[in-house]
């Protein structure tokens, strides 16, 4: 009866919760990752130290349509195999779903995510629900990021990659409230080692934000020629191996051809 209750309570506090799921952003994108693809950054000295400084700090920025997502897929799967005994958080903007698009959504799924992580976390969302009458009034927003740092300070290192950024509505939503607030907030505490690592295209307001806490070496382009590779990579593939594509496959020549336009007409996407 104990756990049959305890389960009902959490099933509880999930609905009223009610946090997006950005595991089908995950999926869905690794799913057309091309095997091999990003190794560009998975390999750089950047992204390895940046999985082992305390507090570190990196921002991707590119072009729409470079692959930001596909990649930000790749790194979660690296950490996932590199740190499988720890915690790794993420969260995917998205401007196909409406739930996907706020700040405030981004801190429901990033709770949800650490809510079964430790005893104390699990403590800290319950006390939170209690306040709000078991779930008859909503929580306000300055709770839920409170709540969502407290968490935080609960686990010894948390991993966080936040994708899309550009695609968030409320990035700004006043001097002291919005997504690029939250993260200074989040990388000021020295009680909290969190490797913060996001992606978006390069616009201002989020630039601006970031270097209000982050250095130039943390502030990293993806870069036209690193795509190019990538391209190649999966052009030649689709070549070589795609069946609706045989009839190339004994004019190498007309496959070289192919490879270069389509490389060069990408542009970088």
């Amino acid at each position: 009866m104990e756990s049959l209750k305890l389960d009902q309570r959490n099933k509880a506090i999930e609905r009223w919760l009610s946090p997006p799921d950005p595991s089908t952003n995950y999926i869905n994108a690794l799913e057309k990752r091309y095997e091999d693809t990003g190794l560009w950054f998975l390999q750089s000295d950047s992204f390895m130290e940046w999985k082992t400084r305390r507090n570190s700090f990196l921002w991707l920025h590119g072009i729409s349509g470079c692959g930001k997502t596909i990649l930000s897929s790749a790194i979660i799967e690296d950490l996932k195999n590199f740190l499988s005994s720890k915690t790794v958080l993420y969260f995917y903007f998205d401007f196909n779903d409406s739930r996907k698009q706020t700040h405030e959504n981004m801190v429901r799924s990033l709770i949800s995510q650490l809510y079964y992580r430790s005893d104390e976390t699990s403590k800290l969302l319950e006390s939170l629900f209690s306040s709000c009458e078991d779930g008859r009034q909503q929580p306000t927003y300055e709770s839920l990021c409170k709540v969502l740092l407290q968490m935080i300070e609960q686990i010894k290192e948390v991993w966080v990659v936040l994708d899309a950024l550009d695609e968030c509505s409320t990035r700004r939503e006043s001097p002291t409230k919005g997504l690029l607030m939250w993260m200074r907030d989040l990388r000021k505490s020295d009680e909290r080692n969190v490797h913060l690592l996001i992606t978006s295209q390069p616009k201002y307001d989020i630039e601006s934000g970031v270097r209000e806490f982050a250095q130039n070496d943390e502030l990293v382009p993806i870069q036209s020629d690193h795509i190019t590779r990538d391209i190649r990579a999966y052009v030649r593939m689709r070549l070589t191996e795609d069946k609706g594509l045989k009839r190339w496959q004994s004019t190498p020549d007309v496959q070289d051809e192919i490879e270069d336009l389509l490389v060069k007409k990408a542009n970088g996407m």
